[in-house]
């Protein structure tokens, strides 16, 4: 049995960890890390791909919803949009999916600095 057709809008907060930047998407709650946002993005990119290529396989359409945890939510929330966001390119394709459409994110990026003095 085919999964039904899915239009999926995602949200992704940037912030920083241990000097990389990570790139989380909320409806997945699944993790990109990278020296710049770019490639934190890029990383990110591949991990949504798999876990929808994966879902599709096992018909588990359940696998793909399950979001962040609330905190994270919270920081997209208080973030603001990144600087230079025309940099940031996300157009995702699953061969295997193809009636699985993500559409455009938004992104906001969280600056947590404030926290390491708290």
């Amino acid at each position: 049995m085919r999964m039904r057709d899915l239009r999926i809008p995602i949200r992704i907060v940037f912030y920083r960890e241990d000097n990389r930047w990570m790139a989380h998407c909320l409806e997945f709650d699944l993790l990109g890390d990278g020296t710049t946002r770019e490639q934190a993005l890029e990383c990110l990119s591949g991990a949504i791909v798999a876990q929808i290529a994966t879902s599709i396989e096992h018909n588990n359409p359940a696998n793909l919803f399950s979001p962040a945890e609330g905190k994270y939510f919270q920081m997209f929330a208080e973030g603001k949009s990144p600087r230079a966001e025309g940099d940031l390119s996300f157009h995702l394709q699953v061969p295997s999916a193809p009636h699985v459409v993500i559409e455009e994110p938004e992104f906001r990026e969280y600056d947590n600095s404030d926290l390491a003095f708290a």
